[in-house]
């Protein structure tokens, strides 16, 4: 379509005159009106000035019957098919509006304290696509009310050869039938539409007896599925059966409904109040037949053995938990999916009206401080309430607990075990899907100094760190010509030739390639206060290392100050030493200050290889770890228990035929006890009802599970741990950032003996009982026991 001409003796200037082509105001906002309505008198000004601009590179070639723009040929065919074209791309544009516009009926209301059973007139709303927010994950989904009556559309009729095109608006006004596509408001399909919108998405579906509010979305439509959806084509099916996008209309019902507005949702916009084992529904049904369900229950949360084989945890994830109970209730689609799971149960219907009230007003909750240093065999959280509530929130409760601990302990043992230098998170690739990415590097923030992950830097505010990849390097030929020579107002190039040729007098560079300096060089120019370099492409002695030098001396000359190398495979103690003295080498040689320069490595580190660099010399500065860090390779799973310790105030004891499984039942307290030297010693577990230890005041102390373990305490300092955050909907704590969170656990480090953080053959803390629990769970123990005749 466009031909090029090498000179421009073939054409003739415009004559507006002679060819009719009258480029004024009014010609300029009617001709083709097809293209575009122009609302105010700003667009209008903004479209003449640019036609106007435009005049002056075109040009007429009559006899031809063609024009040129600058030096490009265009026919009249040529034009008549851009114009067609130009028609089809803007109808499909306005196709594209109309559907964006296709509005959802509210989801009906389920409300817990009067379930109103009258039905209300159907109000058209737009579910906005703004879902996340900026402060943590997401923002609450604006519902924005609109009813959109009427389009414009213009009309154009030209009755003469320069007459103006008239513009009409016409109201048609939209109708259920007339809607036939939807945009996918879950944004993870594509970004094409649904079509033939007729019994919808069905968060609340069939929800036709309860009061609609605005925040809520019921669509009476149901969807045929397009080809941007994944099933098959043809296939015709509501969209209750894409359950992800029925679930976005969920989340904004529980959203809507949390009991305290101030708290945020839970990181995780999967987690709801079906998020629980199936044993749980049974258990709460027989429990609502047995008439048990509001009776008080009591339940413990603890781990019995720390991970990782050491013998301290951090405690991580309670903010979470408290989310999820500020969120907690089922919406109608979760009722309806419940009954249809459980129909053939008797008097399921009433069991679904009641679960309809169910929320965290049911419960309250204590629980240790997030970032606090927890052990073994003592409650870290306890969850009383409705006893069927409280067995609902069992699942959801421990998961939201388990990765984060152990994300945390892992992280933190790693820094511990590196002597405190530098450690970032590079493990968003390797980890366990999405949320496990954006969940491991926020608790690895315990430990780490930076992470790689971008979006979870963004959501938590952890510094960031990079650096390049191989495939950056080898995208780099030997022969290639960069975009600039320069850096600022300085001929880099000159800069690095020079100093390759000092670099190349001083060391045996006879291996070094080209496109790896070429590849560092282009990084230098455009990052000059972020230079580290990836140096074992190649060979990290014989050509990496080399390279660097030579960039980093360049940028040294010019006044920037370069970071560092990294290093991902081969002997990384024995390179880094290697590099190290190349360093120490050039300093003297140059007299530059190269003394300081960051060795970064990564490849597989975990805390074996870690151990093993301690115990001979190495100069690494930076660890940079992945895939070991972020899925906890030596213990994936924390094994955190939820046991009944009481019910109706009454002791609950568990015994089986393993005594490691029985459970310590009572509700109960733990305090930490100081001791003269200011360290924490022991911590201390009693009833929750006994009065506290005093300082300075003599107590026994015994393990319960190992009753050969006895002392006695003397403490100088009593610190209660298990406070009361969540009271029966009303929240009592206030949530740190994650960067008070590390600088608390921290903080809580110098509190112990380092000997508990060892990473070799670390002395177990001591976690001891009161006399006055040991003499009940004695007790409990003997009449619970089983006592055989032998005969």
């Amino acid at each position: 379509m466009k031909n090029q001409i090498k000179n421009k003796k073939d054409q003739v200037p415009v004559n507006t005159e002679s060819n009719s082509m009258i480029f004024n105001e009014n010609r300029l906002l009617n001709s083709n009106s097809n293209e575009f309505t122009l609302n105010n008198e700003e667009e209008k000004n903004k479209i003449v000035n640019i036609y106007l601009n435009m005049i002056e590179h075109i040009r007429i070639d009559k006899e031809n019957k063609c024009l040129y723009i600058d030096d490009v040929n265009i026919t009249e065919n040529e034009l008549k098919e851009l114009v067609i074209s130009k028609k089809k791309i803007n109808e499909k544009k306005k196709e594209k509006e109309l559907k964006s516009k296709r509005t959802f009926n509210d989801i009906s209301t389920y409300t817990n304290e009067n379930h109103i059973k009258d039905k209300t007139s159907k109000k058209n709303v737009i579910y906005s696509s703004k879902q996340f927010s900026e402060n943590n994950n997401y923002n609450y989904m604006n519902s924005e009310c609109e009813v959109n009556k009427k389009r414009n559309i213009i009309d154009n009729k030209k009755q003469g050869n320069n007459e103006e095109c008239k513009d009409m608006q016409m109201g048609n006004e939209y109708k259920e039938d007339n809607f036939s596509n939807i945009e996918n408001p879950q944004g993870d399909v594509t970004n094409n539409h649904c079509s033939n919108l007729k019994e919808g998405l069905e968060c609340d579906n069939d929800v036709k007896n309860e009061v609609k509010t605005n925040d809520d979305y019921n669509i009476n439509d149901k969807i045929q599925n397009s080809n941007n959806l994944s099933f098959n084509k043809g296939v015709h099916s509501s969209v209750e059966n894409n359950k992800m996008i029925s679930s976005v209309a969920c989340l904004n019902y529980l959203i809507e409904h949390r009991i305290n507005k101030e708290i945020d949702i839970p990181q995780s916009n999967t987690i709801n109040a079906l998020f629980m084992d199936f044993y749980h529904l049974i258990m709460a049904y027989t429990y609502f037949r047995q008439k048990k369900h509001k009776v008080k229950a009591t339940f413990e949360i603890y781990f019995r053995k720390c991970p990782f084989e050491g013998k301290f945890a951090i405690l991580a994830g309670i903010y979470e938990v408290i989310k999820y109970i500020n969120f907690f209730r089922f919406t109608k689609a979760h009722l309806e999916f419940i009954k249809k799971k459980m129909h053939n149960y008797k008097d399921v219907d009433l069991f679904i009206e009641y679960l309809s009230g169910v929320s965290g007003r049911d419960v309250s909750i204590y629980c240790m401080e997030e970032g606090s240093i927890v052990f073994a065999n003592e409650p870290i959280m306890i969850v009383e309430g409705h006893l069927l509530t409280c067995q609902l929130l069992e699942s959801a409760i421990i998961n939201l607990l388990n990765y984060p601990i152990l994300i945390a302990t892992n992280s933190l043992k790693h820094k511990i075990s590196i002597n405190y230098k530098t450690l970032a998170e590079f493990g968003c690739r390797r980890a366990q899907g999405p949320d496990g990415a954006l969940s491991g590097s926020k608790y690895s923030a315990f430990g780490c100094d930076f992470t790689s992950n971008v979006y979870a830097s963004y959501l938590y505010d952890i510094p960031l760190l990079g650096t390049m990849s191989h495939s950056f390097i080898l995208a780099f030929q030997n022969d290639e010509v960069l975009n600039s020579k320069y850096l600022g107002n300085h001929d880099f190039l000159t800069i690095v030739n020079k100093n390759k040729d000092i670099v190349h007098k001083l060391y045996n560079c006879e291996y070094t390639k080209e496109n790896e300096l070429t590849a560092f060089v282009a990084f230098a120019q455009v990052n000059p206060n972020n230079f580290i370099c990836l140096i074992d492409t190649y060979d990290s002695l014989r050509s990496g290392i080399f390279n660097f030098l030579i960039v980093a001396l360049s940028l040294h000359e010019i006044k920037y100050k370069p970071i560092g190398i990294r290093i991902d495979s081969g002997d990384l103690r024995y390179i880094s030493n290697e590099c190290k003295k190349i360093f120490n080498d050039i300093s003297k040689k140059l007299n530059v200050p190269f003394y300081d320069l960051k060795i970064c490595v990564s490849n597989d580190i975990n805390e074996k290889f870690i151990k093993f660099l301690n115990e001979q010399e190495h100069h690494i500065d930076i660890f940079a770890i992945g895939t070991n860090l972020i899925t906890c390779q030596s213990q994936p799973s924390l094994g955190l228990i939820y046991k009944l310790v009481e019910i109706n105030n009454e002791p609950c004891f568990k015994m089986t035929n393993e005594n490691k499984k029985s459970n310590l039942p009572y509700k109960k307290n733990v305090y930490r006890l100081y001791t003269k030297d200011k360290f924490a010693s022991v911590d201390y577990v009693q009833l929750f009802d006994e009065e506290p230890p005093l300082k300075n005041e003599k107590l026994f102390c015994i393990n319960v599970l190992d009753e050969s373990k006895q002392c006695f305490i003397i403490p100088t300092k009593v610190e209660k741990k298990l406070l009361l955050c969540w009271d029966y909907g009303k929240l009592l704590i206030k949530f740190k950032t994650l960067q008070e969170l590390k600088k608390y656990t921290l903080n809580e480090l110098t509190k112990f003996r380092s000997e508990h953080f060892c990473s070799t053959l670390p002395v177990p803390y001591k976690v001891s009982f009161s006399h006055n629990y040991h003499k009940l769970y004695k007790n409990l123990l003997i009449k619970n026991s089983f006592i055989t005749t032998i005969t």
